[in-house]
């Protein structure tokens, strides 16, 4: 039987002072233990991706970008993803390190320490929160219906 593994919802929670995040409980309930291992990478979306080791590896293999292919864009996937990629396990208080070119790949300094977490089914996401806004705006222009007025009257 498939585990039941979709992270959802979102929060907001601030990085300490050595750059550690907490990951929500109800996120780590969703995994045993021994599956605790996490891989956390750049997205192409400008956030981070936060992923379990099995997913991850699912994920670099279904992407393809052989070095003799002729479409850049999935090797140039393949880099982004991998070239950014950290192994990171949670600490009894729940959190995970945020490696310093992982933090400036978010887009967070000295004084920008807020981060929305957000369970996105198989994986879960990073964003600070002014992308995280510009996001949302984005899948909403894109996924509302758009409906003309007409005139019943004529």
């Amino acid at each position: 039987m498939a585990r039941e593994r979709a992270f959802r919802g979102a929060s907001t929670h601030s990085l300490d002072d050595k750059a550690r995040l907490i990951v929500p409980k109800r996120f780590l309930d969703r995994l045993p233990a021994i599956e605790a291992d996490f891989v956390l990478t750049a997205s192409p979306d400008g956030c981070l991706l936060l992923l379990d080791r099995q997913s991850f590896e699912d994920l670099t293999r279904d992407i393809g970008g052989s070095v003799l292919e002729q479409d850049a864009r999935p090797r140039d996937l393949r880099r982004l993803l991998l070239g950014h990629a950290e192994d990171v396990r949670p600490d009894k208080a729940g959190r995970i390190l945020i490696p310093e070119a992982l933090r400036q790949y978010l887009g967070l300094g000295k004084e920008d320490r807020e981060v929305v977490v957000v369970g996105a089914g198989d994986w879960i996401e990073l964003w600070k929160p002014d992308r995280w806004v510009l996001s949302l705006d984005r899948a909403l222009a894109g996924s509302l219906p758009t409906t003309e007025v007409s005139s019943a009257a004529g």
